[in-house]
């Protein structure tokens, strides 16, 4: 099969993937219908994917015609979320997104054989575990993969998502715990395409941090550190305070919101800003209006939402960008360089 034919015919299975797994189950007639392909086309495209796993094949009673069923197990995507300095959240999502198992353990995160039980046990439980994504306070520097993060010492600089592709053979992402939630905020939230979200974490335990999400994508900045609100000329040298030092009792919570949110507002005028913390007061949101409205006009400040529980966003986020790297992909570059040899 020459190139042409290859690319013809992985942009069709794609588009047969795409179109079952939005109807879950159907017949070869409506999968005709809805990719444009014939049917004879889609009948063989849709056997091979029975042979992949990818499809499933079953009879209806009362039917005549043979139905495909997406199997949303094919694959699935180990999430382990870490919240502050002793909540760890693991969840076994399917490619629907839909959760087969999740569990709380409370321990110390902060040691790279932490993480290696936990993949070791629910590898061995879920064999069909394709990805593994990690969620945490710090980012991965951009070009030398290194994980920055001040609240978990032993962790800094490690190599931390090449250490796990590496040992286990699995793809694997590595997110800060901020840009996840943003991006879960998004995802589950009714928002127009170029729409812009910001949103700050400001953990008990923890540095605080911030996250913008634009048109659906986190913006990362060059070294993957936009956001990074430590870093901002503010009442509180962070870099000097371990997570375990911080006391937010002896600086002004509310100004300290203020001096973070500002710059975020400016540089990017955002249709939304969200604010979690669960050791924050209920009338957060209103303070930090007010007080964004001493520095520029009304009509400049954004809703400002309050959300105590940042879990159910850093979750749902996390598992989102996992499954979008799961998504099958068609790499052109490496097919003309193959079709040229």
């Amino acid at each position: 099969m020459d190139f042409n034919d290859q690319l013809a015919k992985d942009l069709c299975t794609n588009s047969l993937r795409s179109v079952l797994k939005q109807l879950r189950i159907a017949p070869i007639q409506e999968l005709s219908r809805f990719t444009g392909l014939e049917t004879g086309q889609v009948e063989e495209l849709a056997r091979e994917l029975c042979l992949s796993g990818e499809y499933i094949q079953e009879r209806i009673p009362g039917e005549t015609e043979t139905f495909f069923r997406f199997n949303g197990e094919y694959k699935l995507v180990l999430a382990i979320c870490v919240l502050e300095k002793d909540r760890v959240y693991v969840v076994v999502s399917d490619l629907y997104g839909e959760y087969l198992e999740r569990e709380e353990i409370t321990a110390n995160p902060g040691t790279i054989e932490f993480f290696e039980d936990i993949v070791e046990t629910y590898c061995a439980k879920y064999p069909a575990i394709g990805l593994l994504a990690f969620g945490m306070a710090g980012f991965e520097v951009r070009g030398s993969g290194r994980l920055l993060s001040l609240n978990f010492p032993e962790l800094e600089w490690v190599r931390f998502r090449d250490h796990f592709m590496e040992k286990y053979g699995l793809p694997s992402l590595l997110e800060n715990d901020i840009k996840a939630a943003v991006m879960g905020y998004y995802e589950t939230r009714d928002f127009g395409e170029e729409e812009c979200v910001g949103a700050l974490y400001i953990p008990q335990t923890h540095h605080p941090a911030g996250a913008i999400c634009i048109g659906g994508k986190i913006y990362r900045g060059k070294d993957n550190a936009a956001g990074e609100v430590i870093y901002l000329n503010t009442d509180v040298q962070w870099k000097h305070f371990g997570p375990n030092e911080l006391d937010y009792s002896k600086i002004s919570v509310p100004k300290l919101m203020a001096d973070m949110a500002l710059p975020l507002v400016v540089f990017f005028n955002p249709g939304c800003l969200v604010i979690y913390g669960n050791w924050l007061p209920a009338d957060t949101a209103e303070e930090l209006r007010r007080r964004l409205l001493e520095s520029m006009p009304r009509e400049f400040v954004p809703p400002i939402v309050f959300i105590p529980d940042i879990l159910p966003d850093f979750l749902d986020g996390l598992v989102h960008l996992a499954l979008k790297v799961l998504e099958p992909k068609i790499d052109l570059e490496r097919d003309e360089g193959a079709a040229k040899k």
